[in-house]
Formats: structure tokens, sequence, C-alpha cells
């Protein structure tokens, strides 16, 4: 009596286990990501799963990890499991991730993003999936921030014209990340223009995220050509604001720059302010985590 139980439990598991097999190989999970709720300090990740065929699979989710240069930057809020889908929530650390992104600059733009599934199969079956994705996005080559010549003084002369703006990284100083400015600038004027000091505000989706300044004077020949080096500041503290407008705005941020070069013309002090064009960053995070969940479901 006793082997013909277990004969059936074994026949059972057997034809459960085919089924769970026939299931997800002639139709596999499918897994979508979105962003959720989005505040100053935190950022959800709503991945969503979903198959055609009602699979009856005693599964537990223990955590969804998202890591990105090493650092645990989101964790599992909630998980939701049923026959037909999957629910998962991640919670972001806004703080974490800027900590994150200050690394990655730190990294010359290169860096790792890893999204790791952990849970037990039949509660004692340990289940670990996980993926790795390269991330280069070239965020500080889009800054390049142009000005036209204007002319001040009644006309009797013309403000510099800024050719380009070349921006790189510069490590860090305490709470905050610096960034190294080369603008190119070229005088109409038939006299050179000395350039003793220099203000440089940064701004992304209308908050101020940098202040600029000049490290030694520089002094722009007639009708040529020089660069200006400016380092600027960024305040950490203030980022995490800004990456939740940037989701809340589709992953694009628009950022502006306001110039102030203060110089003598023709015996006079000037401060001349220059006008720059705004520009728009946009990144493709979401984009690139759905890649990594459909590479996760085709193994």
């Amino acid at each position: 009596m006793i082997k013909k139980l277990v004969a059936i439990v074994l026949l059972a598991l057997l034809l459960w286990g085919a089924y769970i097999a026939y299931a997800l190989l002639s139709s596999p999970p499918k897994f979508t990501a979105r962003w959720g709720n989005v505040t100053e300090a935190s950022t959800e990740v709503v991945i969503q799963g979903e198959w055609s065929k009602p699979i009856i699979l005693p599964v537990s989710m223990n955590n969804v990890t998202m890591n990105f240069m090493g650092l645990t930057v989101a964790w599992t809020d909630r998980v939701k499991l049923s026959e037909k889908n999957a629910l998962v929530v991640l919670g972001i650390d806004n703080h974490n991730l800027v900590r994150a992104l200050f690394d990655y600059l730190n990294n010359g733009q290169n860096g790792t993003a890893k999204i790791s599934l952990n849970g037990r199969l039949l509660k004692v079956i340990p289940l670990k999936f996980s993926v790795k994705r390269n991330v280069h996005m070239d965020l500080l080559g889009k800054l390049n921030f142009t000005a036209e010549s204007k002319p001040i003084l009644g006309g009797l002369a013309y403000t510099p014209a800024l050719l380009s703006t070349k921006v790189r990284w510069g490590g860090e100083k305490g709470n905050r990340g610096i960034l190294i400015a080369d603008m190119e600038f070229y005088n109409p004027n038939s006299f050179p223009i000395p350039v003793a000091n220099l203000t440089f505000d940064l701004y992304a989706n209308g908050i101020k995220i940098g202040t600029g300044y000049l490290p030694k004077s520089t002094v722009i020949p007639a009708k040529g050509y020089a660069t200006v080096t400016a380092v600027i500041e960024l305040d950490e503290n203030v980022l995490p604001k800004v990456w939740a407008l940037h989701v809340k705005n589709g992953e694009e941020s628009t950022v502006e720059v306001q110039i102030t070069l203060s110089t003598t013309i023709l015996g006079n002090t000037v401060k001349i302010p220059l006008k720059t064009e705004k520009k728009v960053v946009k990144t493709n995070i979401m984009e690139g985590i759905n890649e990594a969940l459909s590479q996760l479901t085709r193994g």
C-alpha cells in the first residue's frame, strides 16, 4: 500500500514537472518594467511578468535587487505571484543612485549594472538568477554649450563668442562632484579681452545644481582664440530631486548654464552675461532594464 502511494506521488510530481517544463518552454514568461511612484527620496521600478498558460508553481520570491557600480541601489518593496502573472516592485534609494552615479563618472563613464532574483521552489530549493549589463552613456559629452557674439557699449565692442564647451569629470571634493569645463572663445574685437573673473551657474530642470569659478585669468587675443577653463562644483544634495524630475519627464532633463565674464574693455570694467542654448539630456535606463529582463528569460 505504501509503495503504491509513493509511486502515485512520484508519478504526480513527474507529470507536474513535465507540465511546468512544457508550459515554460512553449510559452516563456514575459517580463516588462516601468517607472512607478517617484519622490525626491525614492523611485519605484515596477516589474510585471505574465505567461499564457497557468503555472501551478509553488515559488516564493525572497528578494530582487539592482546593483549599479557594485552598490545596491534598489531592492524588493513588494511581490505578488499568481498562476498567470507576477508583480515585483523595487524601491530605489535616490541618494544611493547619485552615489553610484559619481562612482560611474569616477570610472570614466563606464560601469556595470546587475539585476538579481532570489527565491525558493517548493519552499526548499533555492532559485537564483542574475544578469549583468555594461553601461556606457556619455552624459558629459552632451553638455556642449555655445553662445553668439553680441554688441555692447553701444556697438563699440562685441562680446566674445563661445564656440564650444568640453566638460570632463574632475573627481570629488567632500560632498561635491567636480566638473572641468574647457570653453573655447573667439574675440571678434581688434583689442585683447582679459578675463579676470567668471561665474558659471549650472541648472537642471530649473534647479541650480552647480556653481563654477575661474581658477586663473586668461586673455583672449584680438581677432583670436583662447580656451578658458572653469571649475564647476556639483551639489550632491540636490541631485536626488533632479533625478526625480528626470524620471517624471520621461528620462529627459533640460540643462542650461548662465555664464558671466568680468573684463576690462576700452578702460571700462564690464560684466558680460553670455546667453547659452539649453541642452536636453536623455537617458534610456528603463530600456536597458527591459533588455536585461529579456535576456533573463532567454537564459
